[in-house]
């Protein structure tokens, strides 16, 4: 397993494994180098792409420390507060970055969503992505 996908190997007598390493090149080039991350990238090895019940879209998102601190390392462009600000059902909490909405700018009033949407909910700003088909949840 690489990156969260599997890869069919063949004998080597049938010439393929030239093949298989350029493919893990090309996985390897497109995950997400930093947490809170667009999931059709690929997720960190220690976050889940996850969708908030009530918004439109997806991200990478690490279980908080038993402390509540998250990761600060945020995707290019991106200045939101790394938050734990999300529950489960089961009661695990996980980090999103949070904004500020604006009506003037889809990515948080003063960008800080960067490539991402700042979606308003509950008074407060959680920055997403388009949603993406076929990530696992």
């Amino acid at each position: 397993s690489i990156q969260g996908a599997g890869i069919c190997t063949y004998d080597a007598s049938e010439g393929v494994p030239r093949k298989v390493a350029e493919l893990t090149a090309v996985l390897t080039l497109s995950s997400n180098p930093t947490h809170y991350g667009d999931p059709k990238g690929g997720c960190e090895s220690n976050e889940k792409a996850v969708q908030v019940q009530g918004l439109a879209g997806d991200f990478c998102s690490p279980e908080c420390t038993s402390g509540g601190d998250c990761p600060t390392d945020e995707p290019s462009g991106a200045t939101a507060t790394p938050t734990c600000a999300l529950k489960t059902t089961s009661g695990e909490q996980y980090c999103a970055l949070v904004c500020t909405p604006s009506v003037l700018h889809q990515n948080g009033a003063s960008g800080e969503c960067g490539t991402g949407t700042c979606q308003s909910i509950q008074g407060a700003g959680i920055c997403t992505y388009d949603a993406s088909e076929g990530v696992p949840r």
